[in-house]
């Protein structure tokens, strides 16, 4: 599977990808209003430059929804959406879990499986009504690290250390390392 197959879509502005950002917060808040006892999973893809879907980016996405769902199976689920968007894939999900133990279950999704580092499984709950993430480090552990050189990964990002293209290149090779142990 080669870089290009993976990265084939339509291109999306910054503008695009800041109305996104604005409308996944307003979704988030809206979801909290209406289960305000609930914590929420809200899951996105890592994925660099202009192109932000394509089908195997949305395969991928939705084998990842799957793997989240099944590891929550024994939890209340009370909402569920996913939305197939331009600007990247989203999936939302609220349940009474605990917002540690959700995120405890979502950091070892990210670690066992391959895939995992290509996505924020970001835990959210409300704190005197203000909308607050749970982070790896509020539990103990380590930021998470850069897909090219396992340096800090949100070091790397701010410094733009890596071009879209070395990092486009490492994900190819992540989904087609994953996709390869699974036809064994």
């Amino acid at each position: 599977m080669s870089k290009t197959s993976i990265f084939t879509g339509e291109n999306v502005s910054l503008e695009e990808m800041m109305a996104a950002r604005e409308q996944r917060s307003f979704r988030q808040l809206s979801l909290f209003k209406k289960y305000p006892d609930t914590n929420l999973l809200s899951v996105t893809m890592n994925i660099p430059g202009a192109i932000k879907t394509s089908p195997k980016l949305k395969q991928v996405f939705e084998e990842m929804v799957d793997q989240i769902e099944v590891s929550l199976a024994d939890q209340e689920i009370l909402f569920k959406h996913y939305l197939p968007l331009k600007t990247g894939s989203e999936y939302y999900l609220l349940t009474t879990l605990s917002a540690q133990d959700l995120k405890k279950r979502m950091i070892n999704l990210e670690t066992e499986n391959s895939l995992g580092r290509l996505f924020d499984l970001d835990v959210l709950w409300l704190n005197r009504g203000k909308m607050e993430a749970i982070s790896r480090q509020d539990l103990g552990l380590a930021a998470r690290k850069c897909y090219v050189c396992a340096d800090n990964a949100k070091s790397c990002g701010r410094s733009r250390k890596h071009s879209v293209e070395e990092m486009q290149a490492v994900i190819s090779q992540i989904i087609t390392s994953n996709k390869e142990k699974e036809e064994e």
